[in-house]
């Protein structure tokens, strides 16, 4: 089998985000094995830019996805990269089209991030590309030519050849390259700061304040568990629906024990000094949360949405699974996980299954092969 010695990967941009990020993890990875690292961006942004190595080579578009085509074909034609590595629906179609037409030996490889028919179900009003009937019709053409598609999860692979129409053999799970045991700057919170020196027992969730988290589901829940237990809750993250959260937990009578101190850079260094990590989202498509938590050996309480919890926690076995939207049924699965002991170093031992070298190692076996 040959050795992967040249790639490009297509994200569009490098915003803060969790495809960004597991992006960067990758490309940062294969940089530093002397792969020829090229990233090439619609627009030249995004907070992740200032993680990419000095030896990765940066190309731009003309800043949308549609009118950068001319130029991604001429990169492919004078570059000629082994494979292009690119996620999100149009991109990924771009990727296809663009590697055809070239004529050249690179290799489209797509990757799916997201379940599509759950995101729909949860929340009706998401702008997803595929619910544009021309997109759709155009997808499921060019999702039929390239032979390197990957899913992060199981339940994304699923999903994607049902509605589709790809032959699920074709598809390739890889789950996401999370765990990165690096030690990162803190960058003080005072907010966080005074919480904390409290030492009181606190929960905490990660995410954007967004309807796909079900964050009201949590802090029912947490209303049920401060009935029982004196404790905490912090969700770190930021989001268009801060205002609507802040009314509830006012209503619910929890100001005085809830924390949203909005987005922080580094929240596994709060994460580990949780008794209890919780997702109570309606969906997900991996879930790189939960695999930060297990790598800080912090015990997970989770819903079992579609997809990535249920196959990240091994149904069970390494984190406590409950149904959605269920307030009473996470505050149960909260309160068992405080009152249980738990073996750091299991939890760890599984997120090693996720680690950024054994995930780049699978994606370049599987482009090469």
């Amino acid at each position: 089998m040959k050795e992967l010695k040249k790639i490009c990967f297509f994200p569009g941009t490098l915003a803060l985000g969790g495809i960004g990020k597991i992006f960067v993890n990758l490309i940062q990875e294969y940089a530093s094995r002397g792969v020829e690292v090229h990233v090439f961006l619609t627009k030249k942004e995004g907070e992740f830019l200032s993680q990419l190595p000095s030896n990765v080579h940066v190309f731009e578009g003309s800043g949308r996805a549609l009118t950068s085509i001319g130029r991604f074909i001429q990169y492919l034609r004078r570059e000629k990269p082994q494979a292009v590595l690119s996620a999100r629906e149009f991109l990924n179609v771009i990727n296809i089209f663009c590697c055809l037409f070239t004529f050249n030996k690179t290799k489209p490889v797509v990757s799916l991030h997201t379940n599509q028919t759950a995101e729909n179900n949860a929340d009706p009003s998401s702008g997803s590309l595929y619910k544009n009937p021309l997109f759709l019709t155009l997808a499921k053409v060019f999702y039929k030519i390239p032979d390197k598609i990957v899913a992060v999860s199981a339940g994304v692979a699923d999903d994607f050849s049902y509605r589709m129409g790809v032959d699920r053999k074709k598809m390739k799970v890889i789950y996401n390259p999370v765990y990165n045991p690096t030690e990162e700057k803190v960058i003080p919170n005072k907010l966080l700061y005074d919480f904390l020196s409290s030492s009181r027992k606190f929960i905490i969730g990660v995410g954007r304040l967004t309807p796909q988290k079900d964050w009201p589901n949590l802090l029912r829940a947490f209303s049920l568990v401060r009935e029982k237990m004196d404790v905490s809750l912090v969700i770190l993250g930021e989001g268009p629906l801060r205002q609507e959260l802040e009314d509830l937990i006012e209503e619910l009578s929890l100001k005085d024990h809830v924390l949203l101190p909005g987005f922080v850079s580094n929240p596994a260094y709060y994460v580990k000094k949780a008794s209890t990590f919780v997702i109570s989202s309606k969906y997900e498509g991996f879930g790189n949360v939960i695999v930060e938590a297990l790598g800080v050996g912090t015990p997970v309480v989770s819903t079992n949405c579609p997809s990535g919890p249920s196959e990240i926690l091994e149904d069970g076995k390494y984190g406590k699974l409950v149904p959605t939207e269920d307030p009473v049924a996470l505050a149960k699965g909260i309160m068992e996980s405080l009152n249980s002991t738990h073996n750091s170093e299991v939890l760890i031992n599984r997120a090693k299954d996720f680690s950024v070298p054994r995930i780049a190692d699978e994606y370049s076996y599987y482009i090469m092969s």
